[in-house]
């Protein structure tokens, strides 16, 4: 039996979901479906939601213990700690957190199916949101159908990661909140595809002496395309008969604006994941980038950007019942991502830090070391009062 099999003979119950419209978002205003399936077909929405999946995707999410006097200390041998870092036979931590971060950007929800061995979780899955419908019971706690028959299931049976939310219970879908904006680059794109795929080079009109039947102009019509019409025979030469001649035109105007205006589309998609444009190598807003204001702008999509996705993260498994409860042993363990890798700086300004908090006693040799990935140094002293001193040499006594 498989593992969502084993919840298969649970009755299923009629339910008015509250998520559809996030699901199911139809024409746009340009004449084009936009679905969360359709959109990562979009360059700029795939290397956005790759690029923030990713980095979360790559930090280590650790296990702490708070100690009595407030300290913390982490426990990479808690359960918990142990389950996150091999979730399931399949995946592991990285690969789950960047599974769940790549369905909170493009649905704005992410599920995680717990597999339990009596009350212990001993698995994670994500589950599809597309699959997943939410409603809440009489009470008002949330509940989840699955492929549309199996269910009831509630939080013990789910991890639900929302992103923002208008009522707290279902998430707002990024795409569905821009699918106009995403409809007018899809229209743009396509447009693009069909200039180049029937673009009869060379352009123009053609103008014969005497005049056409409409037969003769459509078989005249479809010879030149057949000659002249794709990429593949773009500047054929043409050979005209009959007295006819060819009139050349120039490329509208709107269609020279196609590079600009896809331009401004991609620089839109950096603005619904709140990315900075240089990341998604475009600059349509024209500033020029200096090392300075890039290094702000990365400062920026850490601080703004992924600190709230990993915030919201880190919250939803804590607060979950099955995984770090908040009430009695539980909450003294608590999870966060480490970030180091991502605010650590250049090389220099490393060194720099590292140098200043030795010499001010902060850390030890050992610790500056460890930070940098390397083992101790056996023998050598971690501070220099520490330092064992020179053995006296014996002077000559005079006889």
């Amino acid at each position: 039996m498989g593992i969502l099999d084993r919840w298969s003979q649970r009755a299923a119950i009629p339910v008015e979901y509250v998520n559809d419209d996030s699901l199911i978002l139809g024409q746009t205003f340009a004449n084009e479906s936009v679905t969360v399936r359709s959109s990562v077909r979009l360059v700029p929405v795939w290397a956005a939601v790759q690029l923030v999946a990713g980095a979360v995707g790559s930090l280590p999410l650790h296990v702490y213990r708070t100690q009595p006097d407030g300290t913390r200390i982490e426990t990479p041998k808690h359960p918990i700690a142990r389950l996150l870092d091999s979730p399931n036979a399949f995946m592991d931590g990285g690969e789950l957190l960047e599974v769940a971060m790549g369905h909170l950007l493009l649905w704005g929800n992410a599920f995680l199916l717990k597999v339990k061995t009596g009350d212990k979780v001993t698995e994670l899955w994500p589950v599809s949101p597309h699959r997943v419908k939410v409603d809440k019971d009489k009470s008002g706690a949330p509940y989840y159908v699955l492929d549309g028959t199996k269910g009831p299931f509630t939080s013990r049976d789910f991890v639900h990661i929302r992103g923002l939310s208008f009522d707290g219970l279902v998430g707002l879908s990024p795409i569905q909140m821009a699918r106009q904006g995403l409809g007018t680059y899809a229209a743009v794109e396509k447009y693009a595809g069909k200039f180049w795929a029937n673009n009869a080079t060379p352009g123009g009109v053609l103008t014969h002496p005497s005049r056409l039947s409409p037969d003769a102009a459509e078989r005249l019509r479809a010879q030149w395309q057949a000659s002249h019409g794709g990429t593949g025979n773009a500047s054929r030469v043409a050979i005209l008969e009959e007295g006819m001649k060819f009139e050349p035109m120039s490329i509208p105007l709107e269609d020279a604006q196609m590079v600009q205006q896809m331009e401004l589309s991609t620089l839109n998609v950096a603005r619904l994941f709140q990315i900075p444009a240089h990341m998604l190598q475009t600059n349509a807003n024209g500033s020029s980038l200096t090392y300075t204001t890039t290094a702000m702008e990365y400062e920026h999509f850490v601080r703004f950007t992924l600190r709230r996705w990993l915030a919201r993260v880190e919250k939803s498994l804590m607060r979950d019942p099955d995984l770090l409860s908040t009430n009695g042993l539980g909450s003294q363990f608590s999870l966060q991502f480490d970030t180091t890798d991502l605010t650590r700086g250049d090389t220099k300004t490393i060194a720099d830090i590292n140098l200043a908090l030795f010499n001010a006693g902060i850390v030890t040799r050992d610790e500056v070391r460890a930070d940098l990935g390397r083992g101790p140094i056996e023998m050598v002293a971690d501070a220099p009062v520490d330092a064992p001193q020179p053995a006296s040499q014996p002077t000559d006594s005079a006889t």
